[in-house]
This record gives C-alpha cells, structure tokens and sequence, in this order.
C-alpha cells in the first residue's frame, strides 16, 4: 500500500473512465481515500505519498429539469394506465427509480404514517406517508404472483393470460421504454425520469423556501447537495423585489398597483 503512487491512480483513472463516468471514477477515487485512511488510523498502516484529490477529473453540472403542468397532464394522458401511480409516487415523493422499484409493503408503516426507503450506497431512511401518499398506496393492486406480491409498484404483463402483474424492474421489461414512448407522443422534450425527483424538489422548496427541509426528503447526506435547487429562492427573492420599494411607502405602492391594474 506505502508504495502506491500518483502514476498508480492515473493509469486507474485512465482505465475506469473507459467503462464509466467521471462521477463514478471520483467516488471510487474517494473510496479509496476512506480505506487508506482507515487503514492508517485503525491497524497503522504507512500511508503512500499521493494526491487523491488531484486525480479526481471534472464533473459536469446537474442540469434541473422541472416537469411543468402543462407537461405533466399531458404525460399521463399518454402513459400507460398501469404505471400512473408509479410516476405520481415519483413527483409526491422525489425518491429514486430504484428506491421506487424496491419498495415492499413492508417497508409501509400506515399507522405511524412513515415509510423506509432504502437509498444509495446501502443505508435507508424514514419517509413520511402524506394524506395524498397514503390514498395512492392504499388504491394500489398487488400481484397474485408469491415472488412479485411484495413489491408495492407491480406492472400489468401484456399479452398473457390474466395479465399478471409483475415487480417493476428498472432496465428490464421495456417499461422505460415506454416511458419515453410517452414522453414523445405528449411532445416533452429533454426530460428524464430522473428529473421527476428533480421536480419533487423544486416544487417543495418554491412551496416551503426551506432547503434543510428538502435536503432531508431528498436523502441528501449533505445541504450542500441541495444547494443546486437554490435558483428556485432566487427567484422568490427576485419576485419579492419586484414587489418592494425602499423610497414609496406602502400607501403609494397599492396605488400604483390599482393603476396598473385598472389600465
């Protein structure tokens, strides 16, 4: 380990980012950091000479897309009937494809009105069931099949005897190719499932302003990981502005509004 050196990590960083992302080569990059640290703390092990954080490689920017209402009535108009509630669950809930497709009624707790979800990286969090929440749950299908019956979010198999509602798999069954089906027949552009837990969030901090808040719904280890839905505040700050004047008093700006209003 003592002889690990700076070529060492680039000619790592160089092979991985033939397979995979530079997000993801960073967090293997970051990994690697915590067990040679643990390595040194716990059994005292001589740490190598290198520099982790220079061999970390760009990351570009999330981009926020938000589902608008237009968009979002259009979508379920022309998403299959069968997998509206799990698309409503994405937008009340802001939680993952794979927290989504995981979830068993087990997992469902209506008398104390919490839920787990399990999250990246193998930890779970507690997510509280709303009254909109609960009725979806509680109108829900489950499937007739022992290995499928319990998972909450079950899909219709087309085409076979009964229709057989199965487990949701996120790469497997077409089913996000039918997604993307309805994207395109409803004409929305440039989106993504994903963005679906982005407009979860940005719809609650433009309701609440309160970021924490998000960040702890979101399953963010950290706010400075929600900080990126900070241009929806930015923009509640802008709208305050527009409606505030230093130099009029309060009398003099409703009379200015009565006066644009009138004309």
């Amino acid at each position: 380990m003592a002889d690990l050196s700076n070529a060492d990590l680039a000619r790592f960083v160089a092979t991985r980012r033939a397979h995979a992302s530079n997000a993801t080569v960073n967090r293997h990059l970051q990994m690697l950091g915590r067990a040679l640290r643990y390595m040194g703390r716990v059994h005292k092990a001589q740490m190598p000479d290198i520099d982790l954080k220079a061999a970390e490689t760009p990351e570009p920017v999330e981009r926020i897309r938000e589902l608008s209402q237009d968009e979002q009535k259009r979508l379920f108009e022309h998403l299959r009937p069968d997998l509206h509630a799990f698309v409503k669950f994405a937008l009340m809930t802001g939680a993952r494809l794979s927290t989504i497709t995981e979830l068993r009624w087990s997992d469902i707790d209506q008398s104390t009105r919490r839920m787990t979800f399990r999250l990246k990286g193998g930890t779970s969090m507690q997510f509280p069931i709303s009254p909109e929440i609960s009725a979806l749950l509680s109108a829900l299908p489950k499937s007739e099949l022992p290995e499928h019956r319990r998972f909450v979010f079950t899909f219709e198999v087309q085409n076979r005897k009964g229709n057989p509602r199965r487990k949701i798999v996120p790469n497997g069954g077409g089913l996000m190719e039918d997604f993307r089906a309805a994207l395109d027949a409803a004409d929305i552009e440039n989106f993504r499932f994903h963005d679906l837990r982005h407009t979860f969030a940005t719809r609650l901090l433009r309701r609440t302003g309160n970021l924490k808040l998000v960040s702890r719904l979101l399953g963010h280890t950290s706010v400075d990981t929600t900080t990126r839905y900070a241009h929806v505040l930015d923009n509640d700050l802008a709208d305050a502005l527009d409606d505030f004047s230093v130099l009029q008093s309060a009398e003099s700006r409703s009379k200015s509004r009565r006066r644009n209003k009138s004309a």
